[in-house]
């Protein structure tokens, strides 16, 4: 198992940035690494929630998501239960959100299993990279929208 953190401040409030996180199957609308996403079953937000997102050129990276904890304006935890075209055999994202006024603390830790067996050792360090990259994509994005929320 690999794991990869990301902590940032993101420059709007606590509540901001969880109404954007809360939109959970509509995460194609603000993260411009996705071509696109949607709900997979009723559940829309909570725990048991489930997405399909789909990246990459044309949408050809998919992955199924599901949450599997919820603590509004505090802590979502997400498992990736599938994907296609990655090197992923398993995931879980955990993201904090703590309190700062305008501001908000924000941390991302991904857990994963790699594809590969042995190969994971050498390949691994290059994943964690790609990952850490692409999640401050992420927020920056997430911010960008959070914000966009705070003034509407």
């Amino acid at each position: 198992m690999r794991s990869v953190k990301q902590e940032r401040t993101v420059a709007a409030p606590r509540s901001s940035v969880w109404a954007v996180l809360a939109d959970y199957p509509n995460i194609s609308e603000w993260n411009e690494a996705m071509a696109n996403s949607y709900a997979l079953g009723d559940a829309v937000e909570g725990v048991g929630a489930a997405r399909r997102c789909e990246f990459g050129s044309k949408g050809s990276i998919k992955m199924r998501e599901t949450v599997t904890e919820w603590a509004p304006e505090h802590k979502m935890v997400i498992a990736v239960d599938q994907t296609e075209k990655q090197p992923l055999k398993q995931g879980t994202m955990t993201i904090t959100l703590s309190d700062g006024g305008e501001t908000t603390p924000y941390t991302m830790s991904y857990d994963y299993e790699a594809k590969g067996g042995l190969l994971t050792f050498i390949y691994g360090p290059l994943l964690d990279r790609v990952y850490k990259k692409g999640f401050n994509g992420f927020i920056d994005d997430l911010e960008i929208a959070a914000q966009a929320r705070a003034t509407a």
